[in-house]
């Protein structure tokens, strides 16, 4: 895959074929498609996306 396209269009076969690309582009995520809720740390990959919320959380 030359050109990132969004999460949504990747097939079942660009998911076996990408395993590493997926993975650094979902490490820590910064981003969440309001469509479909998946996550990723880039806007590209993503269809419709918006920023995440940046809290930290304490127990």
């Amino acid at each position: 895959m030359s050109k990132i396209k969004s999460f949504c269009k990747w097939s079942g076969k660009d998911i076996l074929k990408n395993m590493e690309l997926l993975t650094q582009l979902t490490s820590k995520p910064e981003y969440a498609c309001r469509k479909c809720a998946r996550v990723s740390n880039t806007k590209k990959s993503l269809c419709k996306p918006v920023g995440l919320l940046k809290k930290e959380y304490s127990i």
